[in-house]
């Protein structure tokens, strides 16, 4: 009794806790397991080692700097409103799917808060009050710092519009379920979710340099063929190509059926852009389809399955256009049909054909987004809050893609969608020291050597970063 209690007075002055169930009547190899369990410090252990590694260079090179400057109508108590749009930030990279996982997994987490600059996280109430008092103004404020990072940062604005490739720039019109309580939150179309409510997303990408170009939030009954031509003026503000006709003309634009009225293409034709585009009408596919020569005017497409057909009696355009017919009967038997009309009229129609099929790609993307960032997952009643978030979102995106370009390339890391690198790589555990006897510009980081993407990792960052810079190490820990 007496070795017990010194065993319990001594546990307790180390802040542990030591459980043993003795039982004398089994066998040395029966008794059961001692599991002990003590509070330790968290200044060196993280659960996001390359996500450190990344805030670090980021806090360095003052790269969120232009998030100081919205300025939001609320009082300063420990943390300013700058610095809980950078924790909401940090939370999103973090793979917090709400805002309340913040307090789970970034505040205890005192390496990740000071690569980030952060001495101390807000909690994720706070965070909440700060996104709340976000009104039009206050947006708008958000959305010019997002676009100044992005500008500062981002390879496509020295896209060299005359060389081999065009830039291409999708436009995709995306679902988000809310609560019919929310602001903004009506009955619309939501991919597989009838009867459903929320609002809905559209997005202008570069699927080239896999960023988002511009995003906005619109009520859920906005339709795709209402929201093209806003869309499009704003990629224009933002790559400032208002006033340069002979870059739009070296712009493809890549847009569903969703978006491809005659309105909508006839306009785009205005505006001197190339485009690809599915045609809007099912019923004009069904009766220019019977125009194909039913003999030999069918050739096998670039799909199992698939036909492309060149029709005699298209639609005609204010510019020269190519239209493809394609067709294919589903597991059912029921014949589909529909149209892919381009400006590009010196492709076949199999090239056409695969050109618009890459357009899968961003369906993708907006799915890792969902899924990695949880865009669809973190909702706000006001609509202004939402809108926040979804900036914050797009800027996580392509910070995320800078991340993959400046520390992954050639790396089999490289080639991770969103999902993937929000939970695989970012949420790698490791030891981070930065700062104290370490230079306040230099940070070590060392890796778990059996995680599968640390050797990716350490190698992307030796490579950039000499060990005359900052240190990665691909330790055995």
């Amino acid at each position: 009794m007496a070795q017990n209690a010194r065993d319990r007075t001594r546990c307790g002055a180390r802040k542990e806790l030591a459980i043993f169930i003795p039982d004398t009547t089994l066998g040395k190899e029966d008794r059961q397991p001692m599991i002990q369990c003590k509070l330790g410090p968290n200044e060196t252990q993280t659960a996001f080692g390359p996500l450190c590694a990344f805030g670090h260079y980021l806090t360095q090179n003052r790269v969120l700097e232009p998030l100081e400057d919205v300025a939001v109508i609320q009082k300063t108590v420990k943390h300013s409103p700058a610095q809980k749009l950078t924790d909401a930030l940090i939370g999103m990279l973090a793979g917090c799917s709400a805002l309340y996982e913040i307090n789970a997994k970034v505040r205890p987490d005192l390496p990740l808060q000071k690569a980030f600059g952060r001495e101390r996280c807000a909690e994720q109430s706070t965070i909440s009050d700060t996104l709340n008092a976000f009104d039009e103004q206050t947006v708008l404020g958000l959305r010019k710092a997002v676009e100044a990072i992005h500008r500062q940062h981002s390879p496509i604005f020295s896209h060299d519009y005359f060389g081999r490739e065009m830039l291409v720039v999708e436009v995709d019109l995306s679902g988000l379920s809310a609560s019919k309580r929310a602001e903004g939150s009506t009955k619309g179309y939501f991919s597989g979710k009838r009867n459903r409510t929320g609002r809905q997303l559209v997005r202008a990408s570069a699927p080239q340099y896999q960023e988002i170009l511009f995003e906005k939030l619109y009520p859920g009954n906005t339709t795709s063929c209402e929201v093209l031509k806003g869309t499009i003026e704003e990629v224009e503000r933002v790559l400032e190509l208002s006033e340069e006709p002979e870059k739009r003309g070296r712009t493809l634009i890549r847009i569903d059926g969703g978006f491809g009225t005659d309105e909508n293409l006839e306009w785009l034709c205005e505006r001197s852009y190339q485009f690809i585009a599915k045609g809007y009408s099912g019923g004009r596919a069904k009766k220019v389809a019977r125009s194909v020569p039913e003999e030999d005017g069918w050739r096998e497409g670039p799909t199992p399955g698939q036909e492309l057909g060149r029709p005699t009696k298209p639609h005609h355009y204010q510019r020269e256009t190519i239209t493809v017919v394609r067709r294919w009967t589903d597991q059912k038997g029921k014949l589909h049909q529909d149209l892919l009309v381009s400006t590009l009229v010196d492709l076949g129609e199999e090239e056409i054909a695969k050109l618009y099929d890459g357009r899968g790609a961003m369906e993708v993307d907006i799915k890792g987004d969902k899924r990695g960032l949880g865009i669809e997952k973190r909702t706000k009643k006001s609509f202004w809050a939402q809108e926040a978030l979804v900036l914050l979102a797009q800027l996580a995106h392509n910070l995320a893609a800078w991340f993959k370009g400046w520390f992954l390339a050639g790396t089999a890391a490289g080639g991770l969608g969103m999902e993937r690198l929000v939970r695989e790589v970012f949420a790698m555990p490791a030891q981070v020291r930065v700062g104290r006897r370490w230079s306040a510009t230099k940070a070590l980081i060392e890796l778990p050597n059996l995680h599968p993407w640390a050797k990716a990792v350490a190698d992307g960052l030796r490579t950039r970063f000499p060990p005359s810079g900052s240190w990665a190490i691909w330790g055995k820990t």
